[in-house]
């Protein structure tokens, strides 16, 4: 027999308070609600957040960016929240409706494969992180590891399905982390990965996180 609370003289079950409990910090303070009624991924206070699983997002927003040099394969809403954490993004698109919404023009338009992939090399200094979340991935792999910085990662979304990709990665000297959970907007369960080089440094800051409470101590 669960446990019984009573709540001014409603009584419930333990397990159905914890849950409305969970379920109202999703809704409104990881700011799912809203992302799913505008189709636009934001956290609990209003700000967008990239699309990536939200374990991956509140890791990335425990860490400074300022000024570091990031490249997105597929630009979106997470180029946006790069921008907005003081960093400076380049990337290729292959979608020219969202290439012309990208908020930096040191984005190029790419629409085959090839040319798409290795426009990474065209820049002559590493970058700081590398995201591959857009098209083609198992080609971007490559060029990928000859253009992350030795103090840098690389980010590769939904490894959950683009499992040659994250295979390619898996045999490098990179140190996988996979972040799995739920998304802005979706409602399946989904990896974010962050394949980190052995020598990778940040500066970390401190964050409470969402749905969390500050604490002193």
């Amino acid at each position: 027999m669960s446990k019984q609370v009573n709540i001014e003289g409603t009584v419930l079950p333990i397990e159905e308070l914890h849950f409305s409990f969970i379920t109202h910090a999703l809704r409104h303070k990881f700011g799912f609600l809203e992302s799913s009624r505008s189709d636009i991924p934001t956290n609990g206070d209003g700000e967008i957040i990239p699309l990536y699983t939200y374990p991956c997002y509140e890791w990335l927003n425990s860490i400074e960016w300022e000024s570091s040099r990031i490249f997105e394969y597929g630009s979106g809403y997470s180029t946006k929240w790069w921008l907005n954490k003081g960093a400076d993004v380049w990337g290729v698109e292959h979608d020219e409706e969202w290439f012309n919404k990208t908020p930096d023009k040191k984005f190029v338009y790419k629409s085959e494969p090839i040319g798409y992939a290795n426009s990474i090399l065209e820049h002559a200094r590493p970058f700081d992180v590398i995201v591959i979340d857009g098209a083609w991935r198992s080609g971007c792999i490559q060029p990928a590891l000859e253009m992350v910085s030795e103090h840098g990662m690389i980010i590769l979304d939904n490894t959950d399905k683009f499992t040659k990709s994250k295979e390619e990665l898996d045999k490098s000297d990179l140190i996988p982390i996979h972040f799995h959970g739920f998304k802005p907007i979706h409602v399946e369960s989904e990896t974010t990965s962050c394949y980190l080089k052995r020598g990778f440094r940040r500066t970390p800051k401190n964050i409470i996180p969402m749905g969390g409470t500050k604490r002193d101590g």
